[in-house]
């Protein structure tokens, strides 16, 4: 079958922001779609070397009776963790992961997980029946250093017991004025992952809502962030994992012809 002329100048311009470890598989699946790909990693993800305290939640990570992984990166980090110590996956404990993403890398593991309906952040997980009555219940959560504070906060209002494992931290890559600006030449479409992904960029960019066409946006928290930095043309996908991104990419190609 002969491959089809596509015209240069018709490629949507699509920035990818994404740890580049992450950014693999969706980048050609960009390109299939029509795209012209432009890479620039906002984040980096590094772990966070083993502490005793760290060491000790995963050797008695049975006295738990809830473990909640905020993110791919988390679950990731948690499940290398929980390997030198476990054999054999603990049992009687409720595996929560935030977000479908992040459910795939437990699930994969044989873990049996449970998430958020609709929406994929603290708000959409303290509303679960899990997360409801947790009154005398120890909970561990597997996350990066530092973040937001409402799901530990509202677990503990509950009477829970709440514990972080902050397993790895987020290191933001520099760019230069000269960088950003061939980064922006073609004025993007630009692809978050995250909330902190867009708030790095920002900080480096105060006016990047003019620089590009318009962003994709995991959650519709990450939305209100745009909202708020003065983006006017933005879809939600309906979560993180490759295939809702590209849906919404496929959206915003089609309502442009």
């Amino acid at each position: 079958m002969p491959t089809p002329n596509i015209n240069v100048s018709s490629l949507l311009p699509v920035l990818v922001t994404r740890p580049a470890s992450q950014a693999e598989e969706i980048c050609p699946a960009l390109e299939a779609l029509g795209c012209e790909v432009i890479r620039q990693p906002l984040l980096k993800i590094a772990a966070v070397e083993e502490t005793p305290a760290i060491k000790s939640q995963f050797m008695n990570i049975d006295l738990f009776d809830v473990v909640i992984a905020i993110s791919r990166n988390a679950a990731e980090m948690g499940l290398m963790h929980l390997d030198q110590y476990w054999p054999q996956w603990p049992i009687e404990i409720d595996w929560i992961a935030i977000g479908p993403v992040t459910a795939e890398v437990l699930v994969s593991q044989g873990l049996e997980v449970k998430m958020p309906e609709g929406q994929f952040d603290s708000e959409g997980a303290l509303r679960m029946p899990e997360l409801t009555n947790v009154a005398g219940k120890k909970i561990l959560i597997w996350r990066g250093i530092g973040g937001r504070e409402t799901l530990a906060s509202t677990l503990r209002e509950r009477g829970a017991e709440v514990v972080y494992a902050e397993l790895y931290q987020r290191l933001v890559p520099e760019y230069d004025e000269s960088q950003w600006q061939q980064t922006l030449s073609l004025k993007p479409l630009l692809l978050v992952s995250s909330g902190q992904g867009l708030e790095a960029i920002a900080a480096q960019q105060p006016r990047i809502a003019d620089k590009v066409r318009g962003i994709i946006a995991p959650s519709l928290r990450v939305a209100e962030l745009a909202k708020s930095l003065g983006f006017s043309k933005i879809h939600i996908a309906a979560s993180a994992q490759d295939v809702d991104m590209l849906a919404a990419v496929d959206c915003w190609i089609e309502e442009s012809i």
